[in-house]
Parts: structure tokens; sequence; C-alpha cells
């Protein structure tokens, strides 16, 4: 989902998927979240905002199901990658 940069030190970027009613948010912490059965008008009040933080306190925790979308960061995925060739390879050594 694309988002756009928000001018606030708690929520850097937010999306928004109007047919599905998703409303994506990054934190400053890096963290990704997914909102669900968020209406448009939330969103657009949200971009209005003075403080976007507070907005998403207020009008968005609690009130909407949420689930954690931040992708892994990028060494964590490649130390997975290797991980797992390395078990490949030991699996063929040993049946080999």
């Amino acid at each position: 989902m694309e988002r756009v940069q928000l001018a606030s030190s708690a929520v850097t970027s937010a999306g928004y998927d109007a047919e599905a009613q998703i409303l994506e948010l990054e934190f400053s912490s890096g963290r990704v979240y997914r909102y669900e059965g968020v209406p448009r008008g939330t969103y657009e009040w949200l971009l209005r905002a003075p403080s976007k933080g507070g907005y998403v306190a207020r009008m968005i925790n609690d009130r909407y199901p949420y689930r954690d979308v931040t992708p892994p960061p990028p060494a964590a995925t490649q130390d997975l990658a290797e991980a797992l060739r390395a078990s490949l390879r030991e699996l063929q050594r040993r049946d080999g």
C-alpha cells in the first residue's frame, strides 16, 4: 500500500485503501500497523489533525482491529535465507 509522509514526530506515514477500508500507519519507531474497517472520513481527519499521534490515540487505537505488518529488517531476511541454504547443504552432504 502506498503511504503519504506526515509531518509528525509520532506517525511518519499513512496509507488508505478506500475499497477495503484499511488504514496503514508507520510510526517513528519503524513499526507498521494495518487497521481494518476504518471509514474514509477517519483517514481524512487524520491527515488534517494538528497532532497525528494524539488523533491516532483518541480515534483509532482501541477502536479498530489491527495487526503488525512491519517488514523484517534486510539483515534478518538475509540471515534466514543463508541459514536455510546451509541447512539444505548439510542435508545434501548427509544424503550424498
